[in-house]
């Protein structure tokens, strides 16, 4: 890390450090210390604020193999042609450990036996699971058990755990921390999510535990099924109320020189850094235009010109995707032919969704189509679409009447037969904002079914990348527990392995 880099740290600390709510972050700095209020904010600042990795892990790559994205030049020469970008790859295992992990195992330490502090050690047990979620779904095997402990217990080179065992342990601390979670527990500062609102807390244990679940589902259902279900029984998101979402502030990104910064939201960051120059996906447009989903006026604008699906009449508004694998520049009619993303989603003040009610009441829709948990699969279903498109309220979008979505859930309702492949698309947009998740269903699905790339350069002949690869520096800093995690994911360090979960 560049010195320049390691100051705007420090300051990032001074902002944070005595934070008790979001508006804290505007005000001038009035310490400097690594006291768990100040880590929680800037564990939470990272996870949405870092445009380093949301460019590279979630726009490029994940929004590049999913099909969100399209036509930029990094997308589609790395994201679509499934190209190997060092930097791109490694940059959420190197940002997500060296930033986020390590202060939220310090709150876990320094607040386990201060019973004063239980809500707060709560609080980081399910930070460390979010965290380490991400990192070992897009790499495998990874350090979870002895990650973060270098300053506390002197381990500089963690073991790497393997998957299946990350798993048990997220579901054994997403459990203790949700019964820790109590009224006399003391405050929650510094926290970005919910201010320290106790409940909701609660409710993102469960709601994480049945992602974690349902992430499981096709290679130990039987687990899978005990865990959708106690987290159904403790008590998931109710209603778009309880999303996690990080409100963003208008302040300089993280990479301007001399200023590290991650209060803006670092996707924006990410559609910025491009010149605009990011398309949804022809497979996103045109699964929302030929379903009459209300949300393509929500997310995408009305392309202004060119010939691809016709020139636009005046007043007409005509919608058409950029096709993976093609630049804007070579779409018929150029990027004028192609939509664009709504301004709203492209602000430094952008809020983040990192979970919601409509990923939650989706998966409770595949949990009960699978006889998992109690309750009608369809209106599961029926709930998480309606919750998908009001979501995007919080953006800034005009909400869709009732009328509007009422209609598209009549016309579209579950089908029997197509469950999981609907259930499966409906969350593909549903993350769309959240790539890295969208990329995780879909390798644990096999759904959306994605447009075939035969670009004669792709690397790998056109075959979506089943995972990231590690940082090959690894070998030197850690070489044995690296060596030892290649042998368990087929002896070498490529994208084509697969993780524990992925079983299609």
């Amino acid at each position: 890390m560049k010195f320049k880099q390691i100051i705007a740290l420090l300051v990032i600390f001074t902002l944070v450090g005595c934070t008790e709510n979001f508006d804290e972050l505007e005000k001038d700095p009035v310490a400097l210390s690594a006291n768990p209020a100040g880590q929680l904010s800037f564990a939470q600042l990272c996870m949405s604020g870092d445009g380093y990795y949301q460019w590279r892990a979630n726009l490029i790559y994940s929004g590049g193999f999913v099909q969100h994205y399209a036509g930029a030049w990094n997308v589609t020469e790395f994201g679509s042609k499934f190209k190997k970008n060092d930097d791109y790859a490694t940059a959420l295992w190197r940002n997500g450990y060296a930033n986020e992990l390590k202060g939220v195992v310090d709150i876990i330490e320094n607040t386990s036996k201060d019973a004063s502090a239980s809500n707060m050690n709560a609080v980081a047990k399910i930070m460390r699971v979010m965290i380490v979620q991400r990192i070992t779904d897009l790499y495998g095997d990874c350090p979870y058990s002895e990650a973060g402990l270098g300053f506390s217990k002197g381990i500089v080179t963690p073991k790497y755990d393997k998957q299946q065992d990350i798993y048990n342990a997220f579901f054994a601390e997403l459990q203790e921390a949700f019964v820790q979670l109590n009224a006399g527990g003391g405050a929650v500062k510094g926290d970005l999510f919910y201010n320290g609102d106790i409940s909701k807390w609660k409710k993102l244990a469960n709601t994480m535990r049945l992602r974690l679940a349902m992430r499981i589902s096709e290679v130990s259902p039987a687990e899978a099924e005990k865990q959708a279900k106690a987290a159904l029984a403790n008590g998931v998101f109710e209603s778009n109320a309880d999303n996690c979402v990080r409100q963003c502030l208008d302040f300089p990104f993280n990479d301007t020189p001399g200023a590290l910064d991650f209060r803006g939201n670092g996707l924006s960051y990410a559609f910025i850094g491009n010149e605009n120059g990011d398309h949804f996906s022809s497979n996103m447009i045109d699964f929302l235009r030929n379903n009459g989903d209300p949300r393509l006026k929500m997310l995408a604008t009305p392309k202004t010109g060119g010939v691809a699906g016709g020139a636009p009449a005046p007043g007409e508004e005509l919608y058409v995707g950029n096709t993976p694998g093609v630049f804007q520049w070579d779409m018929p009619g150029g990027s004028n032919a192609v939509s664009g993303i709504q301004p709203y989603l492209k602000l430094k003040t952008t809020p983040f969704l990192h979970v919601s009610y409509s990923e939650a009441q989706l998966l409770l829709a595949e949990a009960a189509f699978r006889g998992w948990v109690p309750g009608s699969a369809a209106t599961f279903y029926k709930k998480g679409v309606e919750a998908g498109i009001r979501q995007l309220e919080i953006y800034g979008a005009t909400p869709a009447t009732q009328s509007a979505i009422d209609t598209y859930l009549t016309a579209k309702p579950l089908v029997a037969g197509k469950e999981k492949e609907q259930i499966a698309t409906q969350l593909w947009v549903t993350y769309l904002l959240n790539s890295i998740e969208a990329y995780s269903n879909w390798r644990r699905t096999g759904f959306p079914k994605l447009l075939p790339i035969t670009n004669p350069d792709s690397e790998t002949g056109g075959v979506v990348p089943t995972r990231l690869y590690y940082p090959n520096d690894e070998a030197q800093k850690n070489g044995v527990n690296f060596q030892e995690a290649l042998s368990r994911m087929g002896g070498k360090n490529e994208w084509t392995n697969k993780v524990w979960w992925d079983v299609n």
